[in-house]
């Protein structure tokens, strides 16, 4: 079953990821306490950091860290505190947040293996314009991250499915349009393919 961002989000700070930041757990603890508005009541900071508890990762950081979070992502203006039409004090994301929020995501995305290979690969293909010079690195990079293997020279290769997570990168670097995702049902001379990938 393929995950929404939300699920990924959510599997996020359920993981327990040592490498993850008290500014990059609130943030997303924030985006999940009323997805999909991004808004959540804080009358108190007490109240939120008892939201932040239920999530796994957050609860490796204290009560202390977690306000201190919440000021740097107000400072950098990643979230910002109005007034709602009762009187409550909310947190909203800005649009400056969800674009970071969609970074994060990218970090730490993984392509989920299947139990059983089903025999066919997916076959990544892009042909970026020149002015795209730097997202070619870095869609270079992220897909030999996910541990993708280089075909040639814009072709990548995986055997499980990946259409989501691809999608979702080459949108938010903005180049849906340069990227295609072929199923084949086989490679000629696919034995350092199946080896690379410990494929029987």
């Amino acid at each position: 079953m393929k995950k929404k961002y939300s699920e990924r989000l959510k599997d996020f700070l359920e993981s327990g990821t040592p490498n993850a930041k008290v500014a990059q757990v609130a943030l997303c603890v924030l985006a999940l306490a009323s997805v999909p508005v991004l808004v959540f009541v804080a009358a108190a900071m007490g109240n939120a950091v008892q939201i932040f508890r239920q999530f796994e990762t957050s609860k490796r950081f204290k009560a202390n860290q977690i306000r201190r979070a919440m000021n740097y992502l107000r400072q950098q203006k990643l979230i910002e505190y109005v007034g709602n039409s009762k009187g409550k004090t909310v947190v909203r994301i800005t649009k400056k947040g969800k674009s970071r929020l969609r970074e994060f995501d990218i970090e730490f995305m993984k392509v989920p293996k299947q139990k059983k290979w089903d025999g066919k690969w997916r076959l990544v293909m892009y042909d970026l314009p020149i002015r795209f010079q730097k997202v070619r690195e870095e869609l270079r990079w992220k897909l030999k991250d996910l541990g993708f293997y280089r075909f040639q020279k814009s072709a990548w290769i995986y055997p499980y499915p990946c259409d989501d997570e691809i999608i979702f990168i080459a949108d938010f670097y903005g180049v849906g349009n340069f990227v295609d995702i072929l199923t084949v049902e086989s490679i000629l001379r696919e034995e350092k393919i199946r080896e690379h990938f410990s494929l029987k």
